[in-house]
């Protein structure tokens, strides 16, 4: 005959858990599981930094993939096993409020990469933070990957309002492989115009033949991530 299992029963194994904590992870254990977080923390560090696509890189936030990676290892050891340890955790983190911008979705991933090889490893599934890791190392390298040619730019010209501007832009045009218009301002002094293009090859010697015949007062090109916010 089956026997029910109640609430009850499950805390009251909970907590006899709980009493003998100290025994279910050994030193050596413990030691082992950190170690593979720091490794697999420290190989999500350089993936996140060769594939990092944006304006300002933060090496703060990188070593603190590692910190996760670890920190999450620990609690997992802490409660796993132990309901009453679970719930605990679960009330004390549910008070604390994360309030840091992530600027790049791409940062969230990396986050989310760093919290699951913790959780893998915080109960000795190696097998599933290495393979995955490897597997995730691999979409991104080949989606991050950007040709050259393709490389977006963003130019800002400053124009005299004594020059007629649409001929500096059909010469520009010409010039380049791709533009598009973002913006533009008047001032009583210059036309400011800001555009995406995308050069031929590495040429910009057009900008200087410009400026050498008087036709812009200022450029300005910069490498442009599709966020104007962040340039």
């Amino acid at each position: 005959m089956n026997e029910q299992i109640t609430m009850g029963d499950i805390f009251n194994k909970s907590f006899v858990a709980m009493q003998s904590g100290m025994e279910r992870f050994s030193a050596i254990e413990i030691i082992i599981n950190l170690g593979v977080s720091f490794i697999v923390g420290l190989f999500i560090f350089y993936v996140y930094k060769k594939t990092f696509q944006g304006v300002l890189y933060q090496r703060s936030f990188n070593v603190s993939l590692v910190a996760i990676t670890m920190v999450i290892t620990l609690i997992i050891m802490t409660i796993s096993g132990n309901l009453v340890l679970s719930l605990g955790m679960v009330g004390a983190l549910s008070i604390v409020r994360f309030r840091t911008p992530i600027k790049d979705p791409v940062d969230l991933v990396f986050i989310f990469w760093a919290i699951t090889v913790g959780i893998a490893n915080g109960v000795g599934y190696f097998n599933i933070s290495l393979i995955g890791s490897i597997v995730m190392t691999i979409v991104l390298l080949f989606m991050t990957r950007k040709p050259e040619e393709e490389q977006p730019y963003l130019l800002v010209l400053q124009v005299p309002t004594t020059t007629d501007t649409v001929p500096v832009v059909k010469e520009i045009r010409k010039s380049v492989e791709r533009f598009m218009l973002k913006s533009k301002t008047i001032t009583p002094q210059y036309e400011e115009i800001t555009a995406e293009i995308r050069l031929k090859g590495d040429d910009t010697s057009f900008l200087n033949a410009l400026h050498n015949d008087n036709k812009i007062l200022k450029a300005t090109l910069i490498t442009y991530s599709g966020d104007l916010a962040q340039v």
